[in-house]
């Protein structure tokens, strides 16, 4: 039988554990330049989004032509993601006024649509301190588009896995056709990410499933995608790099992922259920928002506080202070955020309940 239009999705705390450990590879990739698996946390974050929304959609059933009220369910489910996002997300904004960051004092409305991935693209280069918004960005325009695409397409894994391939078609074709800069931060170049996350949760509980997504395939994509990075990017092929790795991102994900879903015992195996890590994971939309705002602010202190010719400028902004210095902050940013915005908000949300669907008979009987 279906699940009942309205009941909650199954709360899955190693993801928690996911979004700790891919939130903080990011952190420590921006503040220290370290090739730290560069690129993973987003990769992780995205197909993570595509394994959560298309179960949403799916299992509160939101996409057009669904049984009974479904222009009903969709509202609530934007409402329900804008509470989740808008709200924390324009106190970041606030906050990247206050520094002031030349960025957002000039092209204010792209981030409050938001917009930022289209802006970084028409600019051609990042915004000091905000760069990293363009995700954010994407996110909020797939969750704009997925209910209209499952709609179309339906629980067809072949016109999912379709969808993948034309993620990665997209980035060769624009970058051949039009150009290769920023190319990846157009939502259609996310759109394998975004479909490998939705090909999981398809298959999520599939007996088939269980033979590939073991811990030594995982480790095999992820040691695929190392191979890769130095080959290419290394050695004047970054271009290429670039092309190629959300799809290496979203393989690796994909049984990462699939593999703790799989395997609960494997996810505290690894650690991602020690409660620290389950703290940070539930704070970690806090830890993305304010993450590059921190490095701004810091050097904007030392160059203030010592001259230009005290050697202590270029120690204390060196990558081990900054990241001695930057995460109690951050830390305690992400706190807050969590306690005064986004926890009540989560308790509000509560309220808005999805009408139930009209039952369907499954196909077949």
């Amino acid at each position: 039988m279906p699940e009942p239009a309205g009941s909650p999705l199954a709360y899955r705390p190693e993801l928690n554990g996911v979004r700790a450990v891919a939130a903080w590879l990011l952190v420590i990739q921006h503040w220290t330049a370290w090739p730290i698996m560069a690129g993973a946390g987003s990769s992780l974050f995205f197909v993570l989004s595509g394994y959560l929304i298309s179960g949403i959609i799916w299992k509160q059933q939101v996409y057009p032509g669904a049984p009974g009220k479904w222009r009903q369910r969709l509202g609530i489910f934007y409402l329900r993601r804008a509470l989740r996002i808008f709200p924390p997300y324009y106190c970041a904004l606030a906050l990247s006024a206050l520094l002031p960051l030349a960025t957002i004092q000039e092209y204010l409305v792209w981030f409050l649509l938001p917009a930022a991935n289209q802006l970084f693209y028409h600019l051609q280069r990042w915004g000091e301190g905000l760069g990293h918004l363009w995700t954010l960005a994407v996110d909020e325009q797939f969750y704009l588009l997925w209910p209209a695409l499952l709609g179309v397409v339906g629980r067809r894994w072949q016109w999912l896995l379709l969808i993948g391939v034309a993620g990665l078609a997209f980035r060769v074709g624009w970058s051949l056709l039009v150009t290769s800069g920023f190319v990846l931060v157009l939502l259609p170049s996310s759109l394998d990410l975004f479909a490998a996350g939705t090909l999981l949760r398809l298959f999520e509980k599939s007996e088939r499933l269980a033979r590939w997504v073991r811990g030594r395939y995982a480790l095999l994509a992820w040691a695929v995608w190392w191979a890769l990075w130095a080959l290419l990017h290394q050695h004047r092929g970054g271009a290429t790099w670039l092309l190629v790795f959300p799809t290496v991102g979203a393989v690796a994900s994909f049984l990462t992922l699939g593999w703790l879903l799989h395997k609960p015992g494997a996810a505290r195996r690894v650690g991602l259920l020690h409660p620290v890590l389950l703290w940070l994971g539930k704070r970690s939309f806090g830890t993305y928002l304010y993450h590059l705002l921190l490095p701004v602010f810091w050097q904007r202190l030392v160059y203030k506080l010592w001259p230009a010719s005290s050697e202590w400028r270029e120690i204390l902004l060196g990558p081990i202070p900054t990241v001695l210095v930057l995460a109690p902050l951050l830390i305690l940013l992400s706190a807050a955020s969590w306690h005064f915005i986004e926890a009540p908000l989560d308790r509000f949300k509560r309220h808005l309940v999805y009408s139930p669907a009209v039952s369907k008979a499954p196909v077949g009987s």
